[in-house]
């Protein structure tokens, strides 16, 4: 009599668990926030992953609504790729061309732009330089002549110092 009241018992748990199961599996096909997974399945019904796992069918539902998940995330993408016309796609490159081109339109100018005012600065600099070439050339023969005199000078004054020696 025990071993039969532990079967009745069993089979009642079993069947159970089977009813908690399919909910929870259920619960899963119809909610796309809840992940298909048999961790998830677990925390949903409260029945153990290892229980779980010694039955077939949960593991093969669950990967038949993975399935279906991935198939209507790629029947979306299709379905949103030919909502649009040809025409609406070429429209979108032509724009999207147009902004290209002006991007670099743009840029050019601003390369142009710099590039006249580098040639401006570049040509003040040449000024600049040759002025300041003449000038350091002038001051140069200016020192030399002021050399000359002061050698000059310094004869001079070589020559009345021996006068005024001569003298004394």
């Amino acid at each position: 009599m025990t071993g039969q009241t532990f079967d009745v018992r069993n089979k009642l748990d079993y069947d159970k668990n089977t009813e908690l199961l399919a909910q929870g599996i259920m619960q899963i096909a119809a909610d796309p926030k809840l992940r298909p997974t048999i961790a998830e399945l677990s925390r949903i019904t409260g029945i153990h992953r290892n229980t779980i796992r010694q039955r077939d069918f949960p593991l093969e539902r669950l990967k038949a609504i993975k399935e279906n998940r991935r198939i209507a995330v790629i029947a979306q993408r299709v379905k949103a790729e030919t909502k649009q016309d040809p025409k609406t796609v070429l429209m979108q490159r032509l724009e999207k061309s147009r902004l290209e081109v002006l991007y670099w339109f743009n840029r050019y100018q601003e390369s142009e732009s710099s590039c006249a005012t580098l040639g401006r600065r570049l040509t003040t600099v040449r000024e600049s330089r040759d002025y300041y070439v003449q000038l350091a050339g002038e001051l140069r023969q200016k020192i030399k002549e002021q050399d000359t005199e002061i050698l000059k000078l310094r004869d001079a004054l070589d020559l009345v110092s021996a006068n005024l020696e001569e003298l004394k």
